[in-house]
């Protein structure tokens, strides 16, 4: 294999140095549809930089070397994880027709109570249209498909002749323990990763890791997964089945991105899907981000995240919470766009478009936040008894909220302070000099809340928003 590959990839020659400081010949290699990527990594020295031409890269998935880098050339640069399946006519009445395939796993994850098939990490596409699983031969109709996974066979409703079928197969595009790996300008689609596994990324053992100018969408678990010191930049990460994106450790970043329309699969919202979920992350940057319409949260830091930063970005039209910052510390949440999420029915002070949930010494400041007609609260900080984590008790206390501008578009919602551990203390947590306009109500509508939903005038009889102005 290494002589055929020599013999058909242009290879210049350039000097680099690892981070370990040896200086190594490394090499730019030309690449194009057809030929094996990863046998042209395992043949060229670590920090090569490999050029992809335009095309379709097919069921290829790259460990890369350290500080390798992959440059396609924008949308006509597409990784796809999919086999194209060819079908047979097995019965007239019913329509059945059918096609060999093999199985990649078990299912993974929790589902939906409408969607039970969500763990099983293949789809299937007729011409790049999403088809719906059914759980069983006699569920198939149209838009589905059935996967007999005891005897290897796919069915379908009707004749596929003269369509593109393709079964999401590989499992991965770019994943691994390599250190400095750039990405950029390519599209990774239809890959059969499963849940809280990365499309690029896997499950983030890599570190320092640069995707850039990226588009990942129909992957069936996350679009993107990346570990310490990583950065996710001006990318497009839509309609991947379970989540987004997931950073976790030191000093990772997201700027500049679009998330969207993220777990078409159905996996449980409050498990783990919808736009985003970083995890146990130090100094992590969230900004001037686009994250609307996932079904879930937008944005989720959820355990022993401390020093977190969300600053910039629109988020808008999610199924939960707009940005929830949970069992963690330290956030700085300000000069956001937060409109038009948990747009379901109010419960409690679940599905803020601001959410601080057992969380401490934190600051919510400059955000615009607009609570919608149907559902969803404004900026709320949610106390119980969570346990501890890396830096003492996971407590919704010490946090202030302050100078931010909050629509109510209609009577429902309220912005405040919940706890259900049975206390009486509001934990130092303060609202203050925030504005609020209410289109729906005036102040004698409760739209706050201090263990229980109040009017304006009681909120700031108990010490809250004693600069704040309302009712606009």
């Amino acid at each position: 294999m290494r002589k055929q590959i020599s013999t058909f990839i242009r290879r210049a020659t350039l000097p680099v140095v690892l981070m370990a400081g040896t200086t190594i010949l490394a090499q730019q290699v030309s690449l194009s549809p057809g030929m094996n990527i990863q046998a042209a990594v395992n043949d060229a020295p670590a920090g090569s930089t490999f050029l992809l031409s335009a095309g379709v890269y097919r069921m290829q998935s790259i460990v890369p070397k350290n500080g390798d880098i992959f440059i396609g050339q924008g949308s006509s640069t597409v990784f796809n994880g999919s086999i194209i399946l060819t079908f047979t006519e097995v019965s007239s009445s019913p329509a059945l027709w059918v096609a060999p395939a093999t199985p990649t796993g078990p299912a993974y994850g929790q589902c939906g109570a409408s969607t039970p098939m969500c763990g099983y990490p293949q789809d299937l596409f007729i011409d790049n249209v999403l088809q719906q699983p059914a759980a069983s031969l006699d569920g198939l109709q149209t838009g589905s498909w059935y996967f007999d996974q005891t005897n290897n066979l796919i069915y379908l409703p009707f004749n596929p002749t003269g369509h593109t079928v393709e079964l999401s197969d590989a499992s991965m595009a770019f994943y691994g323990v390599a250190t400095g790996v750039q990405i950029s300008n390519l599209v990774v689609e239809k890959y059969a990763n499963h849940a809280q596994q990365g499309a690029i990324g896997d499950a983030k053992e890599g570190t320092q890791w640069t995707v850039n100018q990226v588009e990942v969408r129909w992957t069936h678990g996350a679009g993107v997964e990346l570990g310490p010191n990583s950065t996710l930049t001006n990318s497009f990460i839509h309609h991947n089945g379970q989540l987004g994106i997931a950073l976790g450790g030191l000093n990772c970043q997201a700027t500049g991105n679009e998330i969207s329309w993220n777990n078409y699969a159905g996996f449980l919202t409050s498990w783990e899907a919808g736009g985003s979920k970083f995890w146990a992350t130090t100094n992590l940057v969230v900004n001037s981000n686009y994250v609307h319409d996932n079904n879930g949260p937008g944005l989720w830091t959820d355990f022993n995240n401390v020093n977190t930063t969300y600053e910039n970005n629109i988020v808008t039209n999610n199924l939960n919470e707009g940005i929830k910052h949970e069992i963690s510390f330290a956030a700085t949440i300000r000069n956001n766009t937060v409109r038009g999420n948990g747009n379901t029915a109010t419960v409690w002070a679940w599905n803020a478009q601001i959410e601080l949930q057992n969380s401490s010494n934190s600051e919510i400041s400059g955000n615009t936040v607009e609570v919608p007609v149907g559902g969803g609260n404004g900026i709320a900080v949610i106390n119980q008894n969570r346990g501890s984590g890396a830096l003492g008790p996971w407590v919704g206390g010490n946090d202030t909220v302050l100078d931010n501008t909050i629509y109510y578009d209609g009577t429902n919602g309220v912005t405040g302070f919940v706890d259900d551990t049975q206390s009486v203390s509001t934990l130092n947590n303060t609202f203050d000099s925030n504005k609020y306009v209410l289109t729906g109500g005036g102040p004698q509508t409760p739209h706050w809340i201090l263990f229980n939903g109040i009017q304006w005038g009681a909120f700031q009889a108990a010490g809250m928003e004693l600069h704040g102005t309302c009712c606009n």
